[in-house]
């Protein structure tokens, strides 16, 4: 009785902790540095891998196809998106990634409205169920802890999803007021 009691209360308290972690997609986690994800995504510059153009006629933007671009706004120092990842069973048409400071504040999916209730029942999976806010077209799936925030639309032809990190509203704002922390993909 002790050792269940036991392990229902680690399990609560796993959870709990699991629940403060920032939200991600894939193996893609936000908050975690350029530098982390340019070695497990294979992150590649765009300019460069044009500049190296084979006679594919394709730029390489390595094994999961992402090309980043050094960013002037104050809305990311680097910017790096994708059309080559999956979504478990789900083509995506683009996953973007938005670095400042450093750090991954920001991301979206976009695919094919066809595949809204395979992304949700992804993320509900994975996060748990939503909160379902009304709204006059179609429902937004919104999901909060205490480091990020997550969305779903379904628009007439795309599925939206947005992930972003609570402190980064205050990364945009310090950016403005000091200017960019990072100027160039590494």
């Amino acid at each position: 009785m002790k050792k269940t009691a036991l392990a229902i209360l680690l399990a609560a308290a796993a959870n709990a902790y699991a629940a403060d972690e920032p939200y991600g997609l894939l193996d893609i986690t936000l908050g975690e540095s350029y530098e982390q994800l340019g070695r497990a995504l294979d992150l590649h510059d765009i300019n460069a891998a044009l500049a190296a153009l084979h006679t594919s006629g394709k730029p390489d933007l390595g094994r999961r196809g992402y090309g980043c671009v050094s960013r002037e706004d104050e809305f990311a120092d680097i910017g790096c998106v994708s059309h080559d990842e999956r979504l478990n069973d789900v083509t995506t048409r683009e996953i973007r990634l938005q670095f400042l400071a450093d750090r991954l504040q920001q991301m979206s999916l976009t695919a094919e409205v066809r595949y809204f209730d395979a992304v949700v029942n992804y993320l509900r999976q994975r996060y748990g169920s939503p909160r379902v806010v009304a709204a006059a077209d179609s429902p937004r799936y919104e999901w909060s802890n205490a480091s990020s925030r997550m969305y779903v639309l379904r628009g007439p032809s795309l599925v939206f999803v947005s992930l972003e990190l609570l402190s980064y509203q205050n990364a945009v704002a310090h950016k403005r007021v000091h200017g960019s922390s990072s100027s160039e993909c590494r």
